[in-house]
């Protein structure tokens, strides 16, 4: 098999972005039907690396049901006669979301590179699993494998036949090949931030970048993220979901609630993420989905322990301390939203319904 891992199907926009890795640098794309999708670059393809990202319509796959991943590996990239071996394929089946109700969500967070406990715990629904969120600070990017890593899990997840959504944390901005992150996982060019649809649902992903001030002493003047959150709100006040649908909102950190205790270096841009507020609020969406905090719990409505009054429940959903690691099962049925903090076991370790 030519594949290192699985691929991923990841959401972005109203599309898709389907993540391969193979052994070695080749050339991929994707079959749908009787259609070939590619990743190039105005009409030159990638060649040179073991992994691609190609971005296909949701309409095709979601009434195909399945996919071929296709390659033919490097032998010698040149100006003239470049050699390629045989393409190599392999098949995929695919699952669109297309209930309209018992929708059954996985949010995993803060996992630090703890990817056996964090696989488990993502297995609560076993194969009735919908869609799956990945939700920041998987880990620190020093090395290219660093990034592959990452890609082996979430394949290893999402076994390339449910739609994913990945979320870059805070950690995830950190180390020698950070700035690469955009490479190699779903962005709208260099930009982190992006709305999703799919099915049912829909909402907006939003990145606070870091969570002290670029000044900070750690980064070592490293980040300039003032001036991308500012972007970011420009982005968002032009913003405009469609009817009919879920409305959510998915970022690592807390806007609302950047710290627990007011006035420490985690306390910043309130002014910006009041704007973030009224933003989210004027979108109507129903809940919102963070982590950062290594805790689970939940914000209501104007929670006394907001920093920023919201009309919107946040779910907190990513214990991570002492070796345990929870995550989030989320069931939307009969126009309730179910929400359990379960562990690597299985075990509900908290229920609540919004």
């Amino acid at each position: 098999m030519f594949l290192k891992c699985k691929p991923t199907v990841f959401v972005i926009d109203n599309e898709y972005e389907i993540l391969i890795y193979a052994k070695q640098n080749g050339l991929f794309s994707v079959v749908i039907g009787n259609e070939r999708y590619y990743p190039e670059h105005s009409g030159v393809l990638d060649s040179e690396k073991p992994f691609a990202r190609i971005r296909i319509p949701q309409t095709p796959l979601n009434e195909a049901k399945k996919y071929t991943v296709c390659y033919r590996e490097t032998v010698k990239r040149q100006a003239y006669f470049s050699q390629f071996k045989d393409e190599e394929t392999q098949e995929f089946a695919f699952r669109p979301l297309e209930k309209t109700d018992d929708i059954r969500i996985y949010h995993i967070a803060d996992v630090h590179y703890l990817f056996e406990d964090a696989i488990k715990t993502c297995d609560y629904f076993g194969d009735d699993l919908d869609f799956l969120i990945v939700n920041g600070d998987i880990g620190e990017v020093e090395t290219e494998e660093n990034y592959f890593d990452v890609i082996r899990f979430v394949g290893e997840i999402s076994r390339g036949e449910i739609p994913t959504l990945f979320v870059r944390g805070n950690h995830d901005t950190r180390g020698k090949l950070a700035e690469r992150y955009t490479d190699y996982f779903p962005a709208n060019g260099k930009n982190t931030y992006f709305t999703f649809e799919l099915g049912a649902l829909c909402g907006v992903v939003f990145d606070c970048g870091e969570d002290k001030v670029d000044e900070q002493i750690e980064y070592g003047g490293s980040n300039a993220f003032e001036p991308f959150r500012r972007r970011q709100t420009a982005w968002l006040k032009r913003v405009e979901l469609p009817k009919g649908k879920i409305p959510f909102a998915v970022g690592h950190i807390i806007p609302v609630q950047t710290t627990r205790h007011a006035g420490d270096p985690f306390d910043i841009e309130r002014d910006i993420y009041t704007e973030w507020n009224a933003q989210f609020e004027r979108l109507g969406v129903k809940l919102m989905l963070c982590g950062h905090i290594h805790d689970a719990y939940i914000l209501q409505e104007n929670d006394a322990r907001s920093l920023i009054k919201h009309n919107y429940p946040v779910v907190v959903g990513s214990k991570q301390r002492n070796g345990e690691l929870w995550g989030t099962a989320i069931t939307i049925k009969n126009g309730e939203i179910r929400i359990c903090f379960t562990d690597k076991n299985r075990e509900v370790k908290e229920s609540y319904i919004l």
